[in-house]
């Protein structure tokens, strides 16, 4: 999951933020001495050959420091490679979460959608369970009522354990008040009927 390679992503941050910050200290650190040495340098007369002697060890040092903050540059660089390739996996984790939270939004709506169908259904069916209570032939209604309830405690069912086996618990939630609430109907209108003359 997308998560789990953010988290892995997360234990080498502290280590790595503290290279990169560190390489630019460092840099910061021996530019600054470089342009120290450079306008000492630039100072220096060039009267004697004392001075000439000195400026040239001066121009040494300022060499070899050159070549150190290169090496800095170069570490830096390394860093910020590396700081680029965890931009590209955070990056890549992320698309790959992007795409699990649309194709879960997509299913739930399909879940949804099956829900709405149910409850209309159920609502059908009431009204039907109501006009029972007018019919001429009450066995019959009582009979056709429990027909059409079947099918529905099933479908509800069947979309309760799927949301369930899914982790969409509060489709799966609703569609079992729904069945447990047309089940107790259904018992109430068998013992209805069990109980009328014959």
């Amino acid at each position: 999951m997308g998560g789990g390679n953010i988290s892995l992503l997360r234990t080498g941050m502290p280590k790595e933020t503290s290279e990169l910050v560190l390489a630019a200290q460092k840099i910061e650190s021996e530019q600054q001495r470089l342009e120290d040495l450079a306008y000492g340098l630039e100072k220096t007369k060039l009267q004697s050959e004392k001075h000439i002697g000195r400026a040239a060890r001066e121009l040494q040092d300022a060499l070899a420091q050159q070549e150190e903050l290169a090496v800095s540059l170069r570490a830096l660089g390394t860093a910020m490679a590396k700081m680029q390739e965890r931009q590209l996996a955070a990056v890549t984790a992320l698309s790959v979460r992007a795409q699990e939270i649309q194709t879960r939004r997509l299913r739930l709506s399909e879940l949804m959608t099956e829900y709405a169908s149910l409850g209309q259904k159920a609502g059908e069916l009431l009204q039907k369970i109501s006009d029972t209570l007018d019919a001429a032939d009450k066995g019959a209604a009582v009979t056709a009522a429990l027909d059409t309830l079947g099918p529905i405690i099933e479908e509800a069912t069947t979309l309760s354990k799927t949301a369930r086996s899914e982790d969409f618990v509060d489709v799966a939630h609703e569609a079992d008040v729904l069945k447990q609430k047309f089940q107790g109907i259904k018992n109430q209108l068998s013992t209805a009927k069990s109980t009328e003359p014959n």
